[in-house]
């Protein structure tokens, strides 16, 4: 039977989707702000006109779904530094491609549960005499279990995507190349793992990026995570080792110049200043060098030299082009999202231009 009836919680979505507070969404609906907050907990039925000024990216049957809200399920630092409005704007997004990706598994199997879980108290260990998370012997374990030889990883979105993870750049206007709050965030979507990177960020960048937030998915799964770890930490070591495991590129990390970091981001596929600061973890440089390099890179560090092309996902368009086949081209319209929406989610790109039945990866 067709529900019929309007879900209070979608209005708070679309309320965060245009970054505005409940007092200005009232102003617009022509409604005072009391009657949004009980609107959007459910204390009053949300009726037709209170969502006609949406059309542009929203078809009134969205409020009619079960948005399911993904924020407690995502890894990403707390972003205390940055406006409520931007954060909610981020996150009603967020909540958006969450509930997209877990309305396609309704219909289009994919395999979940391939990448490994890993307890990070397992190895806690000695490491050259102090007792620490041994991040290069997890980097190596997961190497093995991806079947990966050793040296640079040449295709890293490749890689993970034959893993089943659903990686995605996004474009959001309100957020520029410059701030770096938004580079990333991942979660998992019925055991489906998903990577959003910032599509304005430089290429080497996005391929940090990438492994940091797998560092998430593999180090982070549990919700019961002791309130003094640091997870960014943890996530940046793990994404260190992963891309440059110490046994192949110590050696290559010292008496340093510009010339040298050049020539080791083009092997590597890794921004310099993610080369330097290996170089510091690893032991090749003090913390004396290390400041001496970062002063030095700061004015390239947004812009890079040598940046390099990187492939675009494939994994999440081929779902795309399956959901338009399997529901002769009405997933959208069960949605509720409109082309504009589709294209702020998602992408241009993503636009299914031939249906396929099946998921091939390159």
């Amino acid at each position: 039977m067709e529900n019929t009836a309007y879900n209070g919680f979608s209005l708070k979505v679309v309320r965060d989707f245009y970054g505005i507070s409940q007092s200005q969404f009232a102003k617009l609906l022509g409604i005072s702000q009391p009657v949004i907050s009980k609107l959007e907990k459910g204390d009053k039925n949300l009726e037709e006109n209170h969502i006609k000024n949406f059309s542009e990216y929203f078809e009134a049957n969205f409020f009619k779904r079960n948005v399911e809200n993904v924020n407690p399920k995502l890894f990403y630092r707390k972003l205390s530094s940055v406006t409520k409005s931007k954060l909610g704007m981020f996150e009603s997004r967020l909540n958006l491609f969450y509930n997209t990706i877990l309305e396609a598994l309704e219909i289009v199997d994919l395999d979940s549960d391939q990448l490994p879980k890993i307890d990070i108290d397992d190895y806690y260990r000695d490491v050259d005499g102090e007792y620490k998370t041994d991040f290069e012997y997890i980097a190596t374990e997961v190497r093995l279990k991806f079947g990966m030889g050793r040296g640079p990883i040449p295709n890293i979105i490749k890689l993970l995507e034959e893993k089943g993870v659903i990686i995605h750049f996004f474009d959001y206007d309100f957020i520029s190349s410059d701030n770096n709050k938004f580079d990333g965030v991942s979660f998992y979507v019925k055991g489906i793992p998903v990577i959003l990177v910032n599509n304005k960020i430089p290429n080497s960048r996005k391929v940090f990026t990438i492994a940091h937030e797998l560092g998430h998915l593999l180090l982070h799964f549990d919700d019961m995570i002791a309130i003094e770890r640091d997870i960014e930490s943890e996530a940046n070591n793990f994404a260190s080792a992963f891309l440059a495991p110490a046994k192949d590129i110590k050696s290559s990390l010292r008496q340093l110049n510009i010339e040298k970091l050049k020539s080791l981001k083009i092997e590597w596929n890794m921004s310099i200043s993610s080369l330097v600061y290996r170089a510091y973890t690893l032991g090749t440089i003090s913390q004396q060098t290390l400041r001496f390099w970062m002063m030095k890179l700061s004015p390239i560090r947004k812009n890079e030299p040598l940046e390099f092309e990187i492939d675009s996902p494939k994994l999440l368009k081929k779902l795309f082009q399956v959901l338009e086949q399997q529901t002769d081209h009405g997933i959208y319209k069960h949605l509720g999202f409109t082309e504009k929406m589709r294209a702020e989610l998602f992408g241009k790109d993503n636009i299914p231009f031939k249906p396929k039945l099946k998921i091939v990866l390159d």
